[in-house]
């Protein structure tokens, strides 16, 4: 199984990525989004990643309460977006921002 991290999850190229890898055998590790908090949690409770990350402090904030459920970490901003770029398991890097 193929482990992959996407920056840009909510956007174009990122959900045609996930739609394209969950016909194929690929574990989703890490997602980051701007601030579309509300397909990010979608995607979260579909594809199960370890960490995701959103840029501004408020949407995390709200993202946490939501998904408080998962216990998936929700990181910010820059630290965050360097969190998922090199997470550990993450085999593959898509970077669509």
């Amino acid at each position: 199984m193929k482990k992959i991290a996407i920056l840009g999850s909510t956007g174009s190229i990122g959900t045609q990525t996930l739609s394209v890898i969950e016909e194929d055998d690929f574990e989703v590790t890490a997602l980051a989004c701007g601030n579309n908090i509300r397909l990010l949690e979608e995607q979260m409770r579909k594809f199960r990643p370890k960490l995701v990350a959103v840029w501004s402090k408020e949407a995390a904030a709200s993202l946490r309460v939501r998904t408080a459920d998962l216990g998936i970490p929700v990181e910010t901003g820059m630290d965050g977006l360097l969190a998922v770029a090199t997470y550990e398991e993450s085999e593959i890097l898509v970077t669509a921002i």
